[in-house]
């Protein structure tokens, strides 16, 4: 890819002070390893939003556009009608990527207490969750489920952000 990566972050929650690095670091990492894949050599910018929100915030926004009247904890939204993915590898999409990844910090920290692990490495779980459905990721059924969930961790146990997932005790 010899396209330029925007990433921006806007945090806009009071619950946990967020290294901006962390979710930028995440988003550029899941475009570069896997948007290369899927969109093959691009001069494109590829844009991306970033927004960390709370349970109040996020339940606001899955209400006014999916009608769920609940928190979740990652959404996105493709913003590009001309954004196209093939997971055929020989395809080249044409398009700028421009979407929006909304991550609720406050689930993220209940998540990250269940199954163990640092705030941060759950962060950057649900940011590359939320860009690969940027890449034309779907989770809507159990094999897509898998196959996001093993990309995300990947990119989550990555050393670039290891200082960003890692307990303080090593974990």
């Amino acid at each position: 890819m010899t396209g330029e990566i925007q990433i921006t972050i806007h945090d806009h929650q009071k619950i946990h002070w967020v290294d901006p690095e962390l979710p930028r670091r995440a988003a550029q990492l899941t475009t570069r390893l896997e948007g290369e894949r899927q969109t093959g050599e691009t001069e494109q910018t590829l844009q991306i939003a970033i927004v960390l929100f709370d349970d109040e915030q996020m339940i606001r926004i899955h209400k006014q556009y999916l009608d769920i009247d609940e928190t979740t904890d990652v959404l996105a939204f493709n913003l590009d009608d001309d954004f196209e993915v093939s997971h055929d590898e020989s395809e080249v999409s044409r398009g700028a990527l421009l979407g929006d990844v909304f991550v609720n910090v406050e689930q993220a920290q209940r998540q990250a207490e269940e199954y163990q692990h640092s705030l941060g490495r759950e962060l950057a779980i649900l940011v590359s969750h939320g860009v690969l459905h940027l890449l034309g990721y779907d989770d809507a059924d159990q094999r897509g489920r898998d196959e996001m969930m093993r990309k995300s961790l990947l990119i989550a146990d990555h050393e670039w952000l290891a200082s960003y997932t890692i307990n303080k005790d090593g974990e």
